[in-house]
């Protein structure tokens, strides 16, 4: 899947904005990953600001699709500072819960604009690892090399008999970035099992990002249930991009894949 700009009309609100397909081994689209932020946009009036704007134009692109769709947002959550890591969420992003809705657009300027919703379950943020979110998290944190992070997602919780606006983190997920050539280490090999099974031991299933080699890609794919993205299977897609495809048929967006058969049999012996 590709997304030659050369043909795109030039839309300067949408620049910055990009969505990249997560892919499963058989190279089904799993959830889309909103990368970078977006100016004043066509979509919905939309004005996104602060640290949040990028899951807020995110959010606001899908909305117009009848189908609801996944999407991971990465976010450098301050996992050092003192308190809640879920309130910290919410404030750094501006948003909060509203019963199982996600509320993207809770400005503390701007609370008269209309409320930009997503399912809670449809959201998942990469955050650093924290203790905090995962007693696992040290256990992880042993191969710096494949820069470990936490899948979380924000959900619905009772602090205090009231339903609570900043909900709690659960970990769903790790991330990791796999290095180049990784199918011809036999070191980074070894490490790189070693951290699937403390992942799976927990729970946890791997998002592998930074996949940019068939030949990593193929090698993964033969040995573990992962998830996967990458150039080698898609570029990231402008808004322009990727509403052609979805206008199509967003009902079925999860059959949008990436050839991956040809990838069989790839790997070094």
């Amino acid at each position: 899947m590709r997304d030659d700009t050369r043909f795109w009309p030039t839309q300067q609100e949408s620049v910055l904005l990009r969505f990249q397909p997560v892919f499963t081994a058989r190279g089904q689209v799993h959830e889309y990953a909103v990368l970078g932020r977006c100016r004043p946009s066509p979509w919905s009036g939309l004005n996104p600001k602060g640290l949040g704007a990028g899951l807020e134009a995110g959010v606001a692109f899908f909305k117009k699709f009848k189908t609801a769709i996944d999407l991971s947002f990465e976010h450098p959550l301050d996992v050092t500072g003192s308190g809640d890591p879920a309130e910290r969420l919410c404030l750094e992003l501006g948003i909060c819960l509203v019963g199982d809705a996600l509320w993207v657009n809770k400005h503390p300027l701007d609370e008269s604009s209309a409320r930009l919703t997503i399912p809670t379950k449809r959201v998942t943020f990469t955050v650093p690892l924290s203790e905090k979110i995962s007693d696992r998290t040290s256990a992880l944190n042993r191969c710096s090399e494949f820069q470990p992070r936490l899948r979380v997602q924000l959900l619905p919780c009772v602090k205090g008999g009231q339903p609570s606006s900043s909900g709690v983190l659960r970990a769903q997920g790790l991330h990791v970035q796999v290095p180049l050539g990784l199918s011809q280490n036999r070191s980074l090999q070894g490490r790189f099992f070693a951290l699937m099974e403390r992942a799976w031991s927990a729970n946890l299933q791997v998002v592998a990002d930074g996949v940019d080699d068939i030949r990593d890609f193929a090698w993964m794919r033969l040995h573990s249930d992962l998830l996967f993205r990458g150039t080698v299977l898609s570029a990231a897609l402008s808004p322009e991009c990727l509403d052609t495809w979805l206008q199509a048929d967003s009902a079925e967006w999860r059959s949008f894949s990436a050839c991956t058969t040809r990838f069989e049999g790839m790997v070094e012996e």
